[in-house]
């Protein structure tokens, strides 16, 4: 069955990554304690240096602040950096056509974003363009960053695309069936990706099939990775499924609706996840329902993904335009309404104000309270979701391009 999965075209690159290796001679006395000295002094001022950064949420040099959909692999939504106070616009980058997708952020700060206009975007953090590749088809789901800098991206219609950090392509897999679902990276740089022919797709780092996993309908969501390697997503079916690396079945929930929103993960691996039915679950690790609310009388479809706060507490979007905030336990907190459907995926910063977009047009932070901190009005309906750099500036896409807020 994989041989109708044909490689379009071809890459490589050699990664030199050669050890140093310890060459054993005989020093004098002095130099030893000069030796010893000077990297004791180095290592202090790294130290030094390490606590004026933050501590333990400082960032590597090596390591994207904003990689994947909804930040990481468990689709937390949860930044690691302060979001913009005020929501003053700091640039526009025009598309001719919608942003629907996610923006993602690299590891010099170069954000990445996929359009309706068949182009993948690199731009810079003054709103630059650095570079474009046009893959002549639609664009709707958020790229991914590899550690090594490469840049995945999936096409509507099926193709899935790995470039270099500078743009040139590496190679190109042609897959069935159209794609809406954002991939998820395992730690052996493998994909993980739904499309409309019911299948879940594993694709290696060659761009090479590996294993396919079939539901009974359409995958939007966009899948999750737990700690244990656990891939979880939904499907149209209605069914929430957990898949070994190996794509296995592990378990599948009834939500009774279709669930087109994507999981997240808690640290205590609990999974939670909207449905059309209009209800919202926690989940176990095992696949046993720990607790529901109904957040719509009306039975409001939840297709944004929920956003984990610091403290426990959960946000997420409903078709009916509200905003919800949830305790962990289950027990609705605040409602926030806007004008319009949310179909954007919150992001909720460490001090528990939460960044989302609008069919209205609008980005929204609500603080934790659900009071309105401040709203940003765009040229037409946000389906994108927010990323925030290590800088504090929000980014989204809308109607007619990227918007970079301070």
């Amino acid at each position: 069955m994989l041989q109708q999965y044909v490689k379009l075209a071809a890459g490589e690159r050699i990664r030199v990554t050669g050890n140093r290796r310890q060459v054993k001679k005989r020093f004098p006395v002095t130099c030893i304690l000069f030796t010893v000295t000077l990297f004791t002094l180095f290592g202090m001022l790294c130290l030094s240096q390490g606590s004026l950064s933050g501590g333990d949420t400082a960032l590597s040099q090596k390591e994207s602040p904003w990689p994947f959909f909804h930040h990481d692999e468990r689709r937390t939504g949860l930044s690691p950096f302060p979001g913009p106070s005020k929501g003053v616009l700091k640039w526009h980058f025009k598309t001719p056509k919608p942003v629907d997708s996610s923006p993602v952020i690299g590891q010099d700060g170069t954000i990445y974003f996929g359009c309706l206009d068949g182009k993948l975007y690199a731009v810079n953090p003054q709103g630059v363009l650095l570079w474009s590749f046009s893959i002549e088809d639609k664009i709707y789901s958020t790229p991914v960053l590899t550690p090594k800098g490469d840049i995945y991206c999936c096409s509507w219609g099926g193709k899935l695309l790995a470039l270099d950090g500078q743009g040139h392509q590496k190679w190109l897999t042609q897959i069935p069936g159209r794609v809406s679902s954002s991939p998820a990276l395992d730690q052996d740089g493998g994909l993980y990706v739904g499309t409309d022919n019911y299948n879940l797709y594993s694709i290696d780092s060659t761009g090479k099939v590996k294993w396919i996993f079939t539901t009974r309908k359409y995958i939007e969501s966009s899948p999750a990775i737990d700690l244990e390697g656990t891939i979880f997503f939904g499907s149209d079916d209605g069914y929430l499924y957990a898949l070994s690396p190996l794509g296995a079945l592990r378990w599948k929930f009834n939500t009774g609706g279709a669930v087109t929103s994507s999981p997240a993960i808690d640290d205590e691996s609990i999974i939670y996840v909207g449905s059309s039915s209009g209800f919202f679950f926690a989940l176990t690790p095992q696949g046993k329902e720990k607790w529901r609310g109904r957040v719509s009388a009306l039975g409001g479809w939840i297709d944004s993904s929920p956003a984990l706060g610091a403290d426990g507490i959960i946000y997420f979007g409903c078709n009916d335009g509200g905003l919800y905030a949830l305790s962990k336990d289950g027990p609705l907190l605040w409602k926030y309404q806007t004008a319009g459907a949310i179909t954007s995926s919150p992001v909720v910063d460490p001090e528990g104000n939460v960044y989302v977009g609008s069919w209205d047009g609008r980005i929204y932070v609500i603080g934790r309270w659900g009071e309105l901190r401040w709203s940003f009005s765009t040229a037409g309906p946000i389906h994108s979701s927010p990323a925030i750099s290590p800088e504090g500036v929000l980014y989204i896409g809308s109607s007619d391009g990227l918007y970079a807020l301070e």
